[in-house]
């Protein structure tokens, strides 16, 4: 072998375990600063690591914790999370950050949204000019302490993507209506075939649905839509389809449902009618014509579908557009329709004149004429720690 080959493999060899030292050296520095870097600044991790699931009690004094509503302006104040994807105001997020690591449970699944969402937020940020997630913490982390001015330390938990899967749930059976709205809408509906027509559900499951939109009314939301659908019917929506072009009849109510359920159901109708609810003023008007959950009484049944013309004129006067879904209710007239002409012709001109009057009566009733507003309000009551 010649002198120059043995130079050659020498200089290669030397090379190589150069650029392995190299690697190595940039192998430790990277563990190291990834490691020393806070909390903060780590991705949601997807590995099974051990994990403490222990629901803690919020720190945060009772009468300061954030209502629910309250939370959600936070969060919205906090980022632009629809154009720009940065940081709008900090003082708004230092405060939604400090209640979510000190368990305040109606902070914490916007804290765990923007987690979810920080990269996205970092480089649309940066684009833009906004301050992304990662500078904040850098310019604003010494203002993450508590009312005795402790450095807080982020959950742990919150790194785990099982959060959702079992904390959420917990959360939900502990009854913090926040959680329990979601839980119970999410497993009361069973989607659609490949038709487009929405699947029946098993008693069971929406059971299951009915106790955790009980638990968010008692909460304080207004949640009487979703529930009375789960009660009524076994689809579990008021809607055969989902283009909202065959509404379910009160006539096809699920068998297994108890005769008291079937009254509390119409009773909820009526609260929601008494906010404008066209269905809701719908539902009562089929009570009354079929004797079911109210009892059987064309009069009052022909006022109540006077009434559902009545709204409809009144909202439109109003120019009040977001008050119901108004591509959701066309069956709802052709249906409404179909029961007065049925009843006009077996009522009587005195029966007719006793609806028109009933029908006065029942327009005094009225609390709301912007329904999806009313729908979308969560009552204000004392957050549990």
């Amino acid at each position: 072998m010649s002198y120059s080959t043995k130079a050659t493999k020498s200089i290669l060899k030397k090379l190589i375990i150069l650029v392995i030292v190299f690697c190595v050296i940039i192998g430790i520095v990277h563990y190291y600063c990834y490691n020393s870097t806070n909390l903060d600044d780590n991705p949601i991790q997807s590995e099974n690591i051990t994990m403490d699931y222990t629901i803690y009690p919020s720190t945060i004094p009772e009468n300061e914790l954030l209502r629910i509503d309250e939370a959600k302006k936070l969060y919205q104040y906090a980022f632009d999370d629809q154009v720009f994807y940065g940081v709008v105001d900090p003082d708004s997020l230092v405060k939604l950050i400090k209640h979510a690591w000190q368990w305040d449970k109606n902070a914490m699944p916007y804290y765990y949204d923007l987690l979810h969402w920080k990269d996205l937020y970092d480089e649309r940020g940066k684009e833009e000019g906004m301050m992304s997630f990662t500078e904040f913490m850098r310019k604003y982390r010494d203002q993450l302490v508590d009312n005795a001015g402790n450095p807080l330390v982020e959950p742990k938990v919150f790194r785990s993507i099982q959060m959702r899967g079992y904390l959420w749930d917990k959360f939900a059976d502990l009854k913090y209506p926040k959680f329990a709205f979601k839980k119970g809408w999410g497993i009361g509906f069973c989607w659609y075939d490949e038709k487009g027509i929405v699947r029946p559900c098993p008693d069971d499951k929406l059971e299951e649905s009915i106790k955790y939109l009980n638990y968010a009314l008692e909460g304080g939301y207004h949640c009487y839509e979703d529930l009375i659908a789960r009660m009524l019917f076994q689809q579990g929506d008021h809607y055969k389809d989902e283009h909202y072009k065959k509404i379910n009849k009160l006539t096809e109510y699920r068998k297994s449902l108890k005769s008291e359920d079937l009254k509390l159901s119409i009773d909820y109708a009526q609260l929601m009618a008494e906010h404008s609810s066209i269905i809701g003023i719908l539902r009562v008007t089929e009570a009354y014509l079929y004797g079911l959950g109210r009892e059987h009484d064309i009069v009052k049944a022909y006022a109540w579908s006077l009434l559902s013309d009545y709204a409809k004129q009144k909202i439109e006067e109003q120019g009040n557009n977001l008050a119901w879904h108004a591509y959701q209710l066309p069956p709802v007239w052709e249906y409404n329709k179909e029961i007065q002409t049925r009843l006009e012709k077996i009522l009587n001109p005195a029966q007719q004149q006793a609806a028109q009057d009933y029908l006065m009566e029942l327009q005094t009733k009225i609390i709301d004429w912007n329904y999806n507003r009313w729908r979308d309000q969560i009552d204000d009551f004392h957050p549990k720690p």
